[in-house]
């Protein structure tokens, strides 16, 4: 089992791992509505956050 990190714990880690800002990845995975996130989980919702289509 991967271990999982708290949306705090990643947002952290922004520039490092998901070359943003911790905002963004604070917003997408508090979005997602997930306690816990695995690093390929996070790197996908900021990824599918970063690419919405802006209405």
């Amino acid at each position: 089992m991967e271990a999982t990190y708290k949306a705090a714990e990643l947002a952290a880690k922004a520039r490092q791992m998901f070359n943003t800002t911790p905002e963004v990845v604070s917003v997408a995975l508090r979005l997602a509505g997930k306690k816990a996130y695995t690093v390929d989980e996070a790197k996908q919702t900021v990824q599918d956050f970063l690419n919405k289509e802006v209405r």
